[in-house]
């Protein structure tokens, strides 16, 4: 199992990080802050695409949530940028591996810092024919990543991608289905 779901994963970086640098580029967004990559290859592909390129890992991200839990809890910002500090703030498959609160909160931190931000997450299906994506990306999830199903399935239960940017009041200007509908790049403003 673990063979094929690094081999689905591999095949979502490479989707993911193709879609991701099209919307940037037709953004034409120059300056540009990544919260959550926890590979290389989406800061490789930009970086010779924009201007000013800042990355908050994976790692980092949850380092800045475990220090910043009083900000959390008030609403607070918790992000160091400043307002308005960047042209687009991406997040890359983070939003599913936090409390849905907290996923807000990086939506509504990304809004602050940036007027756009692009969210690549998993989605609900919106059609049957997504069904199969959306329940092979469950599986991954259930057996990658054992310490969070929980989490996932909170974020299932709250609608997804699509819920998270609803709940944190975000309007929608781009929607790109890719890897079957399971997964949704969202330009959210």
């Amino acid at each position: 199992m673990k063979a094929i779901t690094a081999f689905l994963w591999k095949t979502i970086v490479t989707s993911t990080v193709e879609q991701t640098v099209r919307l940037v580029r037709k953004a034409r967004a120059r300056r540009v802050f990544v919260i959550g990559e926890n590979t290389d290859a989406l800061s490789y592909a930009l970086s010779n695409v924009v201007e000013q390129l800042e990355v908050l890992n994976h790692d980092g991200l949850h380092s800045v949530l475990a220090r910043s839990q009083t900000e959390l809890q008030e609403g607070r910002s918790f992000l160091s940028a400043k307002d308005d500090s960047f042209d687009l703030c991406i997040v890359n498959f983070e939003l599913h591996q936090v409390d849905p609160e907290v996923a807000e909160q990086i939506v509504r931190e990304c809004k602050r810092i940036a007027p756009n931000a692009l969210l690549v997450d998993f989605a609900l299906a919106e059609r049957n024919i997504e069904l199969p994506s959306q329940y092979v990306c469950s599986l991954a999830e259930q057996f990658l990543h054992r310490g969070h199903w929980d989490i996932y399935k909170n974020y299932i239960r709250v609608g997804a991608l699509h819920g998270i940017a609803h709940r944190a009041q975000a309007s929608e200007f781009a929607n790109k289905t890719i890897w079957g509908g399971g997964i949704r790049l969202l330009l959210v403003g």
